[in-house]
């Protein structure tokens, strides 16, 4: 029986750490070109990829508003 609970909490342990090393795996890295325009760079080092993109400056600002409200809706239910 000790066992068997030892080895359903190594599990769940392991399960919760993979999920944790997931959110880990994206970076983002902003870049101001010129007085307009931002170049983002996506980075997943989980699957070695890379993303780049050019925005414009008022569109990255409302890219960011919409994110950040989203994350307080998300936060308030």
């Amino acid at each position: 029986m000790k066992n068997l609970l030892i080895i359903l909490f190594l599990s769940l342990s392991l399960t919760a750490n993979s999920q944790h090393r997931n959110k880990e795996c994206i970076t983002t890295q902003v870049e101001q070109l010129e007085q307009y325009k931002v170049k983002v760079t996506i980075t997943n080092t989980c699957k070695n990829t890379i993303f780049i993109k050019t925005y414009l400056k008022k569109e990255w600002d409302s890219i960011q508003k919409k994110r950040k409200k989203r994350s307080r809706r998300i936060r308030k239910n």
